[in-house]
Parts: structure tokens; C-alpha cells; sequence
């Protein structure tokens, strides 16, 4: 059985495994000569069938070998609740989650934008329910267990979430706060290597 650690990319709304950060994660671990598996999903719109994805992902790992997860915007929220899953049924698993301009709240947001949605990566025309919403709402995670396991990393310039409900949030991971940037986590690429040493087990603090 392998214990070669599993990398899962969890990307935003309306976005692709082909996202800019996705894409340049994936070229990271290749030109590190990482043993890393990598697996980034196209996350289904609907949450529900989001959580089955990953959960029958999951139980492919008899090995129980090390997940990491990385999750930008709404990502982040997905994988704050998969990260909380994993221990509240197998408190053992060794996790290490990642955290980039996380979504605290997705479903308040959402309940402004309800309608037709156009997925720039793949060109999907879907449309966004009070359904999806309350989905969301069931992923919510009141309190958090893993946060010593956890890196989050914003920028104050995020135009579409204030990172400070995110640092309030996540008040015991590792944080890392830069100023200015954006929402797509400008020069992303110059904290590859800190991630990856946070996910190799390393404390930033």
C-alpha cells in the first residue's frame, strides 16, 4: 500500500482544473520532482453532488496515506468541510489543508447572484438555485478542529471577499496576510514553495 501523499486541488466558482493556480501547482511538483499524486477535480456545480465526488474519491484510500488539500475561494470552503469529514469519521488520517483567499460564507453571497451563470474556463451555461444555496449551507463548519493543520493565505486587495473574515475565522492556523493583491492571489507562484513545506509538515509560525 502506498503511503505516497495525495494532493487534491479543489478550484473556485465558476472555474476548472485549468485555472491559472491549479495549473501552476501541478507545474510546481513536476519540476520539484515531488512524490506527490495530484488529482484536481472539475467540481460539479451542484454542492451535493461536490460532496459525493469527493467522498467517493476518498474511499478509493484504504492506505489511509497522507491527503493534502489546497482550496482557493470557494475551494476553501469546500475544503475546510472535507478536512473536518475526514477527522470527524477517521481521526487518524494524516490531512494537511491549504487555504488561498477562502470563501467563509459562500451561501450569503450566492443568495445575491442567484440565476444563470456562465463558466468562463469551460464555456457551461448553469443555473444557480436557492437549492445550491442551501446545500452550501449544510457544508458550514461552526467549529473548527484541524487548525493546526491548516496554512491560510490572503491579500488584503481581495475585490470579492474581506480576508479578514477569513483571518478571523482561522484565527489558529498558520496565517500568512499580504498587502495589496487581489482575489486571484497575485504572484501565487512565489508562495509555492512555503506551502510545500507547510504541507510537508513544517509550521510557518
Amino acid at each position: 500500500m502506498t503511503k505516497q501523499p495525495l494532493l487534491i486541488y479543489l478550484h473556485g466558482f465558476n472555474s476548472s482544473p485549468g485555472s491559472h493556480k491549479a495549473q501552476l501547482t501541478c507545474q510546481f511538483i513536476d519540476q520539484q520532482r515531488l512524490d506527490i499524486e495530484t488529482w484536481v477535480p472539475q467540481l460539479p456545480n451542484e454542492p451535493q453532488h461536490v460532496q459525493q465526488l469527493l467522498l467517493n474519491r476518498l474511499k478509493q484510500e484504504t492506505s489511509k496515506r497522507p491527503v493534502y488539500l489546497i482550496g482557493s475561494s470557494l475551494g476553501g470552503f469546500i475544503g475546510t468541510w472535507l478536512n473536518e469529514l475526514i477527522h470527524e469519521i477517521y481521526p487518524s488520517w494524516p490531512t494537511r489543508l491549504v487555504l488561498i483567499n477562502p470563501a467563509v460564507s459562500p451561501y450569503a453571497l450566492f443568495e445575491e447572484h442567484l440565476g444563470w451563470q456562465t463558466n468562463e474556463h469551460t464555456g457551461e451555461r448553469w443555473q444557480l438555485t436557492l437549492e445550491h444555496v442551501q446545500q452550501l449551507k449544510t457544508m458550514k463548519v461552526p467549529l473548527l478542529t484541524q487548525q493546526e493543520r491548516t496554512l491560510l493565505l490572503v491579500q488584503t486587495g481581495d475585490e470579492v471577499l474581506d480576508y479578514r473574515k477569513a483571518v478571523s475565522k482561522y484565527a489558529g492556523a498558520d496565517i500568512l496576510v499580504q498587502q495589496g493583491g487581489n482575489h486571484q492571489f497575485d504572484q501565487y507562484e512565489k508562495t509555492l514553495p512555503y506551502i510545500f513545506e507547510f504541507l510537508a509538515g513544517h509550521s510557518l509560525k
